[in-house]
């Protein structure tokens, strides 16, 4: 009886830590790598990506994605969201759903 509520705890905590993993984002490498790809090309002109500095829009210093993976309470529904909404100084950028969640993936990988 000890030894199945041990290995019962064990399964649980092993679940426990599949639901923490980064592919439980849609972080697979295949996707990071694409949303890098997406990212340069389409937000590297005023987003600080991979060592290359930001620039200021308006008056307003574009964030490293570095730095907005490191905002407190950020999550993948948030980013999403704030992607697609067009708000200033970020211009509308046409994405796919894919290709925001490629970014997406990409971004929480910087945390």
């Amino acid at each position: 009886m000890i030894t199945f509520r041990i290995s019962l705890k064990a399964l649980q905590v092993a679940a426990g830590l599949c639901v923490l993993t980064p592919a439980a984002y849609g972080q697979t490498p295949a996707a990071i790598a694409r949303g890098q790809e997406i990212a340069e090309r389409a937000c590297g002109g005023c987003h600080a990506i991979a060592g290359r500095p930001g620039s200021t829009v308006q008056g307003t210093a574009a964030p490293s994605f570095g730095a907005i993976a490191g905002r407190p309470n950020q999550t993948s529904q948030r980013l999403e969201s704030f992607i697609m909404t067009p708000h200033r100084p970020m211009p509308g950028i046409p994405l796919s759903l894919a290709e925001v969640n490629d970014v997406v993936a990409y971004i929480l990988s910087l945390k």
